[in-house]
């Protein structure tokens, strides 16, 4: 049964309640203005850790189209698009992301709930006996309510580092899909070299095999010496023998591609270009200080600086004093009873744990801090190097064009002197293994080429996944 309380009676319950913890409140609120400035400042804003150049050593000239939404669609080839985006959508690894990502957000979330309170409540029957024998049935109905102040911001840090976490683990997701991106890219190109190489083989191997036909002949007619065709029989098989490793070079990537896009490797062959494609232009460089906020993984290294810069801040605020407050409501054997509490809890000696622990804290800073510092140079010297080398592998391919030509015309020379019967066949045999060795070396060589532009795109970063983290621990 409820018991009714008279309203005079309620009024002087909340009297006497007010005036108990009132004296306690007043010299808590003194106590507080006197530790408002042992709080730690925690600036989100981390500017360039490093001085730099404003800009590369190579500059490009800023086109006026939009650039496409995602790098490689720069190449114009619908089938790169569609194994790329397989890839994005049945890779395990990114998969494995998306989980790490699930529960950062939810390790976020619960940082956060920490700064409300917490309600509570409970049944309990329960029946006794008196010496006499007589039984007493006591049953309890209550409604438990507690809040730990975040006088000092040490719960509110805590909540804010886990959702820079949860952002440090987004931009290590978009990495993994740059990454993904990139690496699908370059083993589609090897297979288009690959499978160039092959054709290339056999076409060298028949040409060679009808150069064979003809010193055979020039043989029988007493033209050409045996040697001459025990050399033109080395050069084909030595062409042959690169063909079982051209074949198995073709399976590994073919496996290697299913493997990426999350399928077991299968004899299914991939659709392919034609042809490795022309090499774009270069894309708007920007300025050095702009990779800072394009590439993920340097993202993710400021996000998790800022992390720890607040667990600092938790560290510094977990040496203050703490106020827990809180109220009891509920039934008693149908007697209603309310109570509040007021708990305040300070470090009288710890013996410099707490202490310790901010400086600890500090020190991970301060590695994050270089770190990320580390990691931007090394970022610059990436783009740096990819763009050099390509220029450089320009150079090579116009000398190895240079090269291959002059090749043709020796060969063509030493083989009328030939038939001449001026030289024998060495000058001919050597002028033909120059330039089949050089055909092959221009294919790898432009393959590599594009390689180089693949490594500038990954340098320069950029997002490819369309998800939106929502408002975490404080964040937006």
């Amino acid at each position: 049964m409820v018991r009714e309380y008279p309203e005079m009676h309620m009024v002087g319950l909340l009297r006497s309640v007010y005036h108990s913890i009132s004296s306690p409140l007043i010299i808590l609120s003194a106590c507080l203005i006197c530790l408002a400035g042992c709080r730690h400042v925690v600036h989100e804003d981390i500017r360039s850790p490093v001085a730099v150049t404003p800009s590369y050593s190579i500059e490009t000239l800023r086109s006026e189209e939009t650039p496409p939404p995602k790098w490689w669609q720069v190449f114009d080839d619908e089938l790169l698009n569609k194994h790329i985006q397989q890839s994005l959508a049945g890779n395990f690894t990114l998969q494995q992301g998306y989980a790490r990502l699930k529960q950062a957000r939810l390790t976020s979330r619960q940082a956060g709930s920490r700064l409300y309170p917490s309600i509570t409540g409970g049944l309990n029957f329960d029946s006794a006996w008196r010496q006499n024998g007589e039984q007493i049935d006591i049953s309890i109905a209550e409604v438990d309510l507690a809040w730990e102040m975040d006088l000092w911001g040490r719960l509110s840090s805590a909540a804010q580092s886990a959702g820079f976490d949860a952002l440090a683990v987004e931009d290590e997701l978009q990495g993994l899909a740059l990454l993904l991106s990139i690496e699908v890219a370059e083993v589609y190109y090897q297979l288009i070299e690959q499978t160039l190489l092959l054709e290339l083989l056999k076409e060298q191997i028949a040409a060679n095999e009808t150069s064979l036909g003809l010193i055979k002949l020039r043989f029988a007619n007493g033209a050409a010496s045996l040697v001459d065709v025990y050399q033109q029989k080395e050069l084909v098989a030595s062409v042959k023998a690169q063909l079982p490793l051209s074949e198995a070079s073709l399976i590994v990537l073919q496996n290697k591609l299913h493997i990426l896009s999350g399928q077991p490797p299968n004899n299914t062959t991939f659709s392919l270009a034609d042809a490795l494609p022309q090499i774009p232009p270069l894309p708007d460089l920007g300025i050095p200080a702009d990779l800072l906020l394009n590439r993920p993984d340097l993202r993710q290294l400021q996000r998790e600086l800022v992390a720890s810069d607040y667990r600092v801040a938790e560290a510094v605020a977990d040496r203050l004093p703490g106020l827990r407050i809180g109220s009891t409501a509920g039934f008693v054997n149908g007697d209603f009873l309310f109570s509040i509490f007021a708990d305040a809890l300070a470090t009288i000696l710890d013996w410099g744990y707490k202490k310790s622990e901010v400086e600890k804290r500090k020190a991970i800073v301060e590695e994050k801090l270089a770190s990320y510092a580390q990691r931007y140079l090394l970022a610059i010297e990436e783009v740096e190097n990819s763009l050099w080398q390509e220029r450089k592998h320009e150079r090579l391919l116009a000398a190895l064009d240079d090269q291959l030509r002059i090749s043709k015309a020796t060969l063509h020379e030493s083989r009328n002197r030939y038939v001449q019967g001026i030289t024998d066949y060495l000058p001919v045999l050597a002028a033909l293994v120059s330039q089949q060795n050089l055909e092959r070396d221009i294919l790898q060589r432009q393959r590599e080429r594009l390689s180089y532009r693949l490594l500038l795109y990954r340098a320069l970063g950029g997002s490819l996944l369309n998800f939106e983290l929502h408002p975490v621990g404080g964040q937006r």
